[in-house]
């Protein structure tokens, strides 16, 4: 229950950077909207963050009211001629129409003009996030971790297949690679799926067939997911990027910048042969070999348990149960590899390589929601987002900006979605326009909105008991009453 009693306590951290970042991505999207229909002569009356009575608005020179309401999960660009903010159009009164207000209505627009406005808001957010993926690479700079395999784990699929240590990874099924963080994607969402890896060894290219098992694990909290592994690990070196105050490798006097080399007189050449070695000692005394400064010295510490608690997933005996886990840890993090800085090409084009991946990578994992090979416990909602957000708040303002890249990403692609009442259902209707010559009758419009209106609630709806389930919302009110 502790996630819970957390996060009801900490509710104000998780919920004004939930509504900072949704503001702001739901400005862009309507924005999209309003700038491409003010550049095509579109009369705009209303332009909404949020739902419900008004909180303050204003009007400008153009008679646009702009406002905020009270519910905040969402927002409206209405045009001159809409009937409501999902923008179907008002029958009766486009057929009384002047000239003049023909001239400014929305549903009088060519329909390629009309698919341009509609289309902007879904592109704006496709921008929004290449814009500011790009300035985070100049500012901040890339992290990048070379497709160099540092680690093959024991009887793991990877070594089944030949994986080696040193194996540099230059494609997967004939798309290239070029970041371990490619990599990873691939096998990830591919468990049980034979893929083919295009490897350089020695100075020598070679083709390994190998199947990620389908593994199940509980994140921080206590959520299971299903994905692929191989059993394969970046070339990270053991360097110590953190040292926690009071743990057991600050009384032993680890510093930041140490580059640990062995453990009882086993190499270490990377930070995950580490946490191994720590694991398996049982909080025995270790003696470990340091490099600091180019120099050598030798530190001892023992490991002590962290306990944690987690959900249990597969069997149908341990479903639901918790389970208590006591890693041995000794109070280090890895050091992150330093970022590159780049020039505004560079990181531009780095932006739209990296915005397509995760693009590519949201759409294969709905693709397998809607297929059935993936469960649907990773559809989140409103609470699960507003969680993730005040867990990035709490890092650091670039992780912040990270997640709010993922969420534009991902709003501008539910948008183009052919659901009527959704962006991508305008442009279906649109498309069967341009075919049929004229516009779908207003009848069939508004049986094909209230489907989709239907449909989005329950999403919602599902996705909202998705988030009071992982998050023991619901656990911790049943407690209550038992």
């Amino acid at each position: 229950m502790g996630m819970v009693l957390d996060f009801i306590s900490g509710a104000g951290g998780y919920v004004l950077p939930f509504l900072i970042v949704l503001t702001v991505l739901v400005f862009v999207h309507e924005l999209g909207h309003y700038l491409v229909a003010r550049w095509n002569n579109v009369r705009v009356e209303v332009f909404s963050i949020g739902f419900g009575p008004e909180i303050k608005g204003w009007n400008d020179r153009h008679g646009t009211r702009w406002k905020f309401c009270w519910i905040p999960f969402g927002g409206y660009v209405k045009f001159f001629g809409d009937s409501d903010g999902a923008s179907r159009p008002d029958g009766e009164a486009l057929q009384e129409l002047s000239e003049a207000d023909r001239a400014v209505s929305f549903h009088h627009k060519r329909l390629g003009q009309r698919a341009a406005v509609v289309a902007a808001g879904p592109l704006a957010n496709f921008l929004y996030a290449i814009i500011v993926l790009a300035a985070m690479y100049m500012v901040f700079g890339q992290r990048v971790t070379p497709a160099e395999v540092g680690r093959v784990v024991e009887q793991g699929a990877g070594q089944s297949a030949g994986f080696q240590e040193g194996d540099v990874v230059l494609a997967i099924d004939g798309d290239a690679i070029h970041r371990f963080e490619q990599f990873q994607q691939a096998v990830f969402l591919n468990p049980d799926r034979p893929l083919t890896f295009q490897i350089s060894r020695g100075g020598l290219e070679q083709t390994i067939v190998a199947t990620p098992r389908l593994v199940e694990r509980a994140d921080a909290q206590g959520i299971i997911h299903k994905f692929g592994d191989l059993g394969l690990w970046p070339a990270n070196p053991a360097i110590v990027g953190k040292v926690y105050e009071g743990s057991p490798a600050a009384v032993a006097g680890f510093q930041v910048g140490d580059r640990i080399t062995a453990i009882d007189g086993k190499i270490i050449d990377n930070f995950e042969r580490l946490q191994d070695l720590v694991a398996a000692s049982q909080g025995r005394r270790l003696a470990v070999s340091v490099l600091r400064d180019g120099r050598e010295m030798r530190l001892y510490v023992s490991a002590r348990r962290d306990v944690r608690e987690r959900k249990a997933a597969g069997t149908e005996q341990a479903a639901g149960e918790t389970i208590v886990t006591e890693p041995w840890l000794i109070g280090i993090l890895r050091a992150q590899r330093p970022p590159v800085q780049l020039g505004p090409g560079d990181a531009v084009t780095q932006a739209v390589v990296t915005c397509y991946d995760m693009l590519v990578q949201t759409m294969a994992y709905v693709g397998q929601m809607i297929s059935g090979s993936r469960g649907t416990e990773d559809l989140g909602g409103p609470l699960r987002i507003a969680h993730a957000s005040g867990q990035a708040a709490q890092v650091g303002v670039e992780q912040l900006i990270m997640l709010s890249i993922l969420l534009s990403l991902n709003l501008g692609m539910i948008n183009l979605f052919p659901i009527p009442i959704l962006d991508g259902g305008h442009l279906l209707f649109y498309g069967f326009e341009a075919i049929l010559r004229r516009p779908l009758t207003e009848r069939t419009q508004e049986f094909a909105f209230r489907i989709g209106l239907a449909l989005v609630l329950t999403l919602t709806v599902f996705a909202t008991w998705n988030d009071l389930v992982n998050l023991r919302v619901v656990e911790f009110i049943s407690g209550l009453f038992s």
